[in-house]
């Protein structure tokens, strides 16, 4: 299979209830279902999936990580500098800028569509910006603001898989965010749903392991496999404050992009300087 299904396999998602949530430079979240529920818009992606006359579907957010590696490339300069004189990570200084932001970043959304959109636009012509920025933002605010914009868009996919009817219980965080405190708070506030960590952060690789010792037999099954080398390592809740705050900026952001759609074709049209 493609990398994506061999991942659910290495994070375990191999029964109805789980889903995965992977952010890198993409972000793709995914779900395991024991019946075929193909969206009729052709938003979400259906394949067979590693059990058996199973199914798995997934949708795909073209850039999460990738618009906080914009962000550090563009305007990151400072940490990127001081970072290397403490030989630490940027992204570690620019997380302890991003925790200083309020939550909601005082109406500052994030629409992460730098290199267009998958799920659920599929619009080649999507750009990304910033929307309601005033003179008391900061630039603290804008970096959260990338954060929290590129999850809301992450948060488009859950709530498709929530409207085809599939049940969820607990999500698992994958890719770059699972290490970034800040980011698996934002993705369980915003989803509103348990997050957890595992003890293998490289699902494809791990779920490619897995398979193999299935197929020389060593497991009866996948889910005998995933049983045996997959736990748990963390489980990040939802706060009551964040859930009810973030609800209501996910009403608002779901709003942006319809407002922009025909706006952004127009901009796609101008001609080149």
């Amino acid at each position: 299979g493609g990398a994506q299904p061999v991942g659910a396999v290495g994070n375990g998602v191999v029964v109805e209830g789980l889903i995965s949530a992977t952010i890198g430079t993409s972000g793709v979240v995914f779900v395991h279902s024991k019946d075929c529920r193909p969206d009729p818009e052709g938003r979400i992606n259906t394949y067979c999936a590693s059990v058996p006359g199973e199914y798995c579907m997934f949708g795909c957010i073209l850039s999460t990580g990738g618009c906080f590696q914009w962000f550090r490339n563009t305007l990151g300069a400072a940490e990127t500098a001081e970072a290397k004189k403490r030989k630490c990570d940027p992204y570690k200084l620019l997380n302890a800028q991003a925790a200083k932001a309020p939550p909601g970043c005082e109406g500052v959304f994030w629409l992460p569509y730098l290199t267009g959109e998958r799920t659920p636009h599929a619009d080649p012509f999507a750009r990304a910006c910033w929307i309601g920025i005033h003179t008391r933002t900061t630039r603290n605010e804008l970096l959260r603001a990338v954060l929290e914009g590129a999850t809301f868009a992450m948060n488009d996919i859950v709530s498709l898989l929530k409207q085809r009817g599939l049940p969820i219980r607990q999500i698992r965080l994958s890719g770059g965010a699972a290490r970034n405190t800040l980011w698996r708070q934002l993705q369980a506030d915003i989803y509103g749903t348990n997050c957890v960590t595992i003890n293998a952060e490289e699902g494809p690789a791990y779920g490619a392991a897995l398979l193999a010792a299935v197929g020389a037999r060593e497991f009866k099954d996948v889910r005998e496999a995933c049983k045996a080398g997959i736990r748990v390592v963390r489980t990040v809740k939802p706060t009551a404050a964040g859930k009810k705050l973030y609800a209501q900026y996910y009403r608002q952001f779901r709003r942006l992009y319809p407002a922009l759609k025909d706006e952004f074709a127009r901009i796609a049209e101008l001609p080149e300087a």
